[in-house]
């Protein structure tokens, strides 16, 4: 139910997930881990400057910078699975992309999977998650055909493969050898 993330990231905390009496604006702290239970948000670990450590915090409470522009699509759907697995593709980290829906831009982090539940075992059902810096400041953590990742010296805006790119199917194969 909980893992480390592959690195840490600095963070601006919304003082209202903090408490009733805070005053309004922001806390650093630093995201260290995750944690989900089966229909619920992804929820965080992160060290506040304080001192204190935060656990239970969605991520629409943390910002990478002080923009604190109110997101409600940073994650699409709760936890799947009862266990969690982040993963560091050095491949990935740092490229651009775009949000489909909402045309946000962002920038990559990694990779978290919940798994060990009864969808994961299907292949059109099982959801890798990209947790993403969006240029608003929010986090977001989106499955894969939700945004286009750009890699300026290989993918191309305006190509054939593009215009195949709605065609696209979940993979439903499960294979064996």
């Amino acid at each position: 139910m909980h893992s480390s993330l592959p690195y840490h990231f600095y963070v601006y905390v919304d003082n209202s997930y903090l408490g009733p009496e805070m005053p309004s604006g922001f806390t650093e702290g630093i995201l260290h881990g995750i944690f989900c239970k089966s229909g619920q948000l992804m929820l965080t670990h992160v060290q506040l400057q304080t001192g204190a450590h935060w656990s239970g915090l969605p991520l629409s409470a943390l910002y990478h910078n002080k923009v604190n522009d109110k997101l409600n699509y940073v994650q699409p759907w709760g936890c799947m699975g009862t266990e969690i697995t982040t993963n560091y593709f050095p491949y990935l980290d740092g490229l651009s992309g775009k949000v489909l829906k909402e045309n946000y831009l962002f920038r990559h982090t990694g990779i978290i999977v919940d798994w060990n539940d009864g969808f994961s075992r299907y292949p059109q059902e099982h959801k890798p998650l990209s947790l993403l810096a969006l240029e608003q400041g929010n986090f977001a953590l989106l499955p894969n055909n939700y945004f286009k990742i750009y890699d300026k010296h290989f993918t191309e805006e305006l190509n054939e493969a593009n215009v195949n790119l709605k065609k696209y199917k979940r993979g439903e194969v499960v294979y064996w050898e």
